[in-house]
């Protein structure tokens, strides 16, 4: 009977397996086997190696472990792994503008995105390989400047491959899709100068390209690499801060990063946290009314900050200890990136989690209140 039902639900994957490739052709309707995890480790496949011009080694394999004085529950974690980062030289490489995901031939390239999971769940990007394909018919290479999955991400994970990209390729052109967000734009702006137009090419569906330049994204984008927020700061931030600036925004030293006007993630009872805060000399702050520049002086200057968990508190990437840090979480929504940057950055962190769910009740405010 076992064996009989075993046939049964076999017989029914075959199927769907069938149908899907039928429906989906022979990319998508073969994930996750039509997947490369690493073009390194496939690079003797003759498939594989004729698209590969040079492998650039651009970062150490390491593991980075926080020794701190304050026990954390597991779900804040305080250790992880980095493999080697690497930048790829394609050749006749397909990829997009709006995710970055490349393939050659029939196959993902994971390293390009980062996980499979990122490509088969949340990244929202496996239909890619589904819509046309033009041709960009350039001689110098080109590197894919997305805007992931939001302001975190291109912050952390696209805009240091942008800096590994041009450092390694000078000649490099980069590809952004229509309609950027304008956070993107500014910081292209402040990070490469005025001449950094000259360098664009926008593109609505994915593109065939002669010679692409693919920097490899790490496989937890939750772990900020050390090295990663030492190029950012150093490449990024000492150079804004060296600027003169006419008119420099002095909102203080005690931030609280507002989701009030958030679509996304919003808590209930930010109201009653923002006037309790205000009373302790805290500036509230809605970040989408700052360029990119002004964030980085604003929170190079800040001391403590405090926030429900968001993309703002990437920001914190631009602050120096000893910077205090309370996030606010949602009873059902954990996650510690930012307790990750902290840890790294030496601040002294904390975490209040909602009991009531979706709502900064009385118990988390007192908590809030309580760390300052």
């Amino acid at each position: 009977m076992k064996h009989e039902r075993e046939r049964a639900v076999k017989e029914k994957r075959r199927l769907a397996h069938k149908i899907t490739l039928e429906l989906l052709g022979p990319i998508v309707g073969k994930m996750p086997k039509s997947s490369i995890e690493s073009l390194e480790k496939l690079s003797y496949l003759p498939k594989v190696k004729r698209h590969i011009a040079e492998i650039i080694s651009v970062a150490d394999a390491h593991v980075v472990k926080h020794d701190l004085q304050v026990p954390f529950p597991p779900f804040i974690r305080t250790e992880a792994a980095f493999g080697k980062r690497n930048v790829y030289l394609l050749k006749d490489a397909v990829v997009s503008p709006d995710t970055g995901m490349a393939w050659i031939g029939n196959r993902i390239i994971e390293e390009s995105v980062g996980s499979l999971r990122r490509i088969m769940d949340w990244g929202d990007m496996l239909h890619e390989p589904l819509l046309p394909v033009s041709e960009l018919t350039l001689k110098e290479p080109v590197v894919v400047c997305h805007p992931a999955a939001g302001y975190y991400h291109w912050l952390l994970e696209v805009l240091p491959n942008i800096l590994y990209a041009v450092s390694t390729v000078p000649q490099v052109k980069i590809v952004l899709p229509e309609n950027c967000p304008a956070y993107m734009m500014d910081g292209l702006a402040t990070v490469l100068g005025p001449e950094a137009a000259g360098r664009f090419i926008f593109c609505s569906t994915p593109f065939k390209v002669r010679s692409l330049v693919m920097p490899q994204y790490h496989t937890a984008p939750e772990f900020t690499s050390p090295q990663v927020i030492d190029l950012l700061r150093s490449q990024v931030k000492a150079k804004v801060i060296a600027e003169e600036c006419s008119v420099v925004p002095a909102p203080g030293t005690r931030l609280y990063i507002s989701r009030r006007r958030s679509r996304r993630r919003r808590l209930m009872g930010e109201e009653e946290l923002e006037r309790a805060l205000k009373e302790k000399g805290f500036t509230i702050l809605h970040l989408e009314d700052f360029s990119f520049q002004e964030q980085i002086r604003i929170f190079h200057q800040a001391e403590t900050v405090v926030a429900t968990h968001g993309a703002g508190l990437s920001n914190l990437v631009w602050s120096d200890p000893p910077c205090r840090v309370i996030e606010i979480f949602p009873r059902n929504y954990v996650l510690d990136c930012f307790a990750w940057l902290s840890f790294c950055l030496g601040f002294n962190y904390r975490h209040v989690i909602c009991s009531t769910g979706h709502r900064i009740d009385d118990e988390a405010m007192a908590a809030v209140l309580e760390q300052l």
